[in-house]
């Protein structure tokens, strides 16, 4: 059975003293009370909730010591009765705060902090000398520094157990008292952030405008709230007399009333003396004259207790000899016992003030100001410089947008082409072989119809003559062979029989003479000793494929001669391109698939082709202009026409160009040179750009069409 004092187990049984003491210290936390007040409270309250004997409240000083801040029942723990009890506790208190980290401790009574042990010579031990348990707790700060110790002494009588309970007590109430220190520093800050977001709005107002009054007036009025005055009134300089611009609470400045023109005259007389004047109820017999003169009369008409006129001169004005450009005059008529804070307050006001008011003043000196002062009114009415600016920007993207959507603009596609004459032909050599020889020069232009153009050898064509030719030879054989004994035996019935065999051996001679000769034909066969296999290639015909053409140039472009020489070549590799040069030219144009439709769209509407007679003669068409532009004359321009039926069906690869993997159209373009450049432009294969004009569309869409067709395509097409 225990053996324990009742009334310590009853504590121990009452969790519910613990959370009524931390729901009141919380509370005492987030209040706003002083520290001595707040620290009182937090005490009793801790002390009361365990029936502690006593307890102490130590907060480090700027010093760096500790100062006792509230106490309960301290005096009854006899420290002061024991000989060194008071010097070994505080000794106690020394260690326990300057322990890093901060770390809660408990000594038992008569106990000694670090154990038992050795004392050097004069050092006093840190112990605690009393009858009773010490509890100490840290009051930590934000940045984890110790701001002070919660100290509670418990009796001796108590279970073992119980005493880590209550340290653990004393740690959550000192952590109460740690967040009242956050507090109470959140509030400090907030308090100055408020007042510098005042002070940053009063600054933010008064640069907001360029007229001298308008400024003053926002001086006045706003900056009689920070300074926290009766009267504020602010007075500028130009020339060489101040006018008073702006009096707070009054709309209207009546320069004629007395009350103003001696405000100016002690306006006029401060600024001269390039000194602050401060009244506070007793005039300063060190006054210049004119200006206690001016001070009199003033105060005759208006008895403030508290009046300041202070200067406010901007960096800008260099010439420290003349007077300041503005000033300001602070009116109180029941002020504080301590002034320095309204006087503070009101230099932080004129600090602000006198780079606006230097700028309204420098503004009205400036001539013409009606040409650009619409745009000043504009911006003020707007709210701003950043408001014109935005306002100026939309207006802009409006004008973009309407112009983008009525402008008319011709819609153009970008296609790419050669020059080449209008009749092209090319040489293919017919059957697998390697050249022997190419007999035309490059860019020859006097090349004759049926001339031999390259000379080919063939080994399968070699093959196939031979086998003809052999089996030509061998039937040939057989032919003779049958009429020879058809003249020789007379047998009637032997007659019939060679006269069979001689028939089928005539007819297969004929058919492989006729092949023989449609070989040779055919390729162009050479058929001399050493010429089997050999072949020659010759240039096309003229009268049906160019009609008034007379003679071939070898449009090429390389020397063929060179690198086909030898050379293995198939059926469909050309050997020699020509062409009729000194015929008709025109541009081979390659459209890309994207654009063939805005072609095809073009021919069938209205006003954006025309109607001409097409130049080989077929009729009257429909054309679309075009912008044609020449490797190397690109400062040139030439007019070109796309008629309706040189623009092709199907689209094919675009083989020329392997950057280019979109098929194109391929179209033809006439273009009109004038007759002296004719000759300068006609190189075939000379590379060309062409602009295809189809009509006028919306300015934004001719200039960002293909912006749109993607967005169509990817984005709203799928949908």
């Amino acid at each position: 059975m225990s053996t324990k004092p009742p009334e310590s187990n009853e504590r121990l049984r009452s969790p519910r003293q613990f959370d009524d003491a931390f729901e009141e210290a919380s509370r005492l936390a987030g209040s706003s009370l002083t520290p001595a007040d707040f620290y009182e409270k937090l005490l009793q309250r801790t002390v009361a909730a365990i029936n502690a004997p006593a307890g102490a409240v130590w907060l480090r000083t700027p010093q760096g010591f500790l100062q006792m801040a509230a106490q309960q029942n301290l005096e009854k723990l006899g420290l002061d009765e024991r000989r060194g009890g008071r010097q070994c506790h505080n000794e106690v208190l020394r260690q326990v705060f300057q322990a890093s980290p901060p770390r809660p401790l408990m000594l038992e009574p008569q106990g000694r902090l670090g154990g038992p042990g050795p004392v050097e010579p004069g050092a006093v031990p840190a112990a605690n000398l009393t009858d009773y348990y010490a509890l100490f707790a840290p009051i930590i700060s934000p940045d984890k520094s110790s701001l002070g110790l919660l100290e509670v002494f418990q009796d001796a009588t108590l279970e073992p157990r119980a005493y880590q309970t209550y340290l653990q007590y004393a740690m959550q109430m000192a952590g109460y008292a740690s967040q009242y220190h956050a507090f109470s520093a959140n509030r400090q800050s907030s308090g100055s952030e408020k007042a510098y977001l005042q002070i940053e709005a009063f600054a933010r107002l008064i640069h907001g405008t360029l007229n001298p009054t308008e400024c003053a007036y926002h001086i006045a009025n706003e900056g009689r709230k920070i300074v926290e005055a009766d009267r504020l009134s602010v007075g500028i300089r130009h020339g060489s007399k101040v006018t008073v611009e702006a009096v707070s609470g009054a709309d209207v400045v009546e320069k004629a009333s007395t009350h103003v023109r001696r405000m100016k005259n002690l306006f006029d007389a401060v600024l001269k003396m390039n000194d602050k004047l401060v009244f506070a109820g007793t005039k300063d017999e060190a006054l210049p004259p004119d200006v206690a003169k001016s001070l009199d009369e003033y105060l005759a008409e208006s008895q403030p207790k508290l009046l300041v006129v202070a200067p406010i001169r901007d960096e800008r004005e260099k010439d420290s000899d003349k007077p300041a450009r503005s000033a300001v005059l602070m009116e109180v008529f029941n002020p504080p016992e301590q002034t320095e804070a309204i006087i503070q307050r009101l230099d932080v006001v004129g600090k602000h003030a006198a780079p606006a008011l230097y700028n309204a003043a420098e503004m009205k000196r400036i001539p013409f100001k009606p040409l650009w002062w619409p745009v000043v009114k504009l911006q003020d009415g707007l709210g701003g410089k950043t408001k014109l600016y935005g306002a100026l920007i939309a207006a802009g993207l409006v004008l973009l947008a309407l112009a983008m959507t009525l402008v008319p603009y011709p819609l153009k596609m970008d296609a790419k082409g050669h020059y080449m004459p209008v009749y092209i032909a090319h040489v293919f050599p017919g059957e697998e072989c390697q050249v022997d020889e190419v007999l035309v020069e490059p860019k020859q232009d006097d090349i004759k119809p049926g001339a031999t153009v390259a000379r080919l050898y063939s080994s399968e064509l070699r093959k196939r003559y031979e086998g003809i030719d052999q089996e030509l030879a061998y039937n040939q054989k057989l032919l003779d062979q049958y009429t020879l004994e058809k003249n020789q035996n007379r047998d009637p019935n032997r007659q019939i029989d060679y006269a069979a065999k001689i028939a089928e051996a005539s007819a297969k001679v004929k058919s492989q003479t006729e092949q023989k000769s449609s070989l040779i034909a055919r390729f162009n066969m050479l058929t001399g000793p050493n010429e089997i296999g050999q072949f020659i290639a010759k240039a096309p015909r003229l009268d049906q494929l160019a009609p008034g053409i007379q003679v071939w140039s070898n449009i090429t472009g390389s020397d063929v001669r060179e690198t086909l020489t030898k050379r293995a070549m198939r059926p469909n590799e050309p050997i020699v391109r020509f062409g009729a040069a000194r015929g008709p030219w025109r541009v081979e144009l390659k459209i890309p698939q994207r654009g063939i439709g805005h072609v095809n769209k073009a021919f069938n509407r209205d006003g954006a082709f025309f109607e001409d007679d097409h130049p080989r003669g077929y009729g009257k068409q429909k054309y679309l202009a075009v912008d044609v532009l020449f490797a190397g004359y690109e400062t040139e321009k030439f007019a070109g026409r796309l008629y309706r039926s040189d623009v092709l069906i199907e689209a094919m690869p675009n083989k020329d160009d392997h950057n280019e993997t979109e098929p194109v159209t391929m179209a033809y373009v006439y273009v009109d040179l004038p007759a002296e450049q004719q000759e300068t432009f006609k190189k075939a294969g000379a590379e060309v750009r062409c602009n295809i004009l189809c009509g006028d569309h919306a300015l934004g869409y001719s200039l960002f069409h293909g912006v749109w067709e993607w967005f169509y395509e990817k984005v709203l097409f799928p949908f």
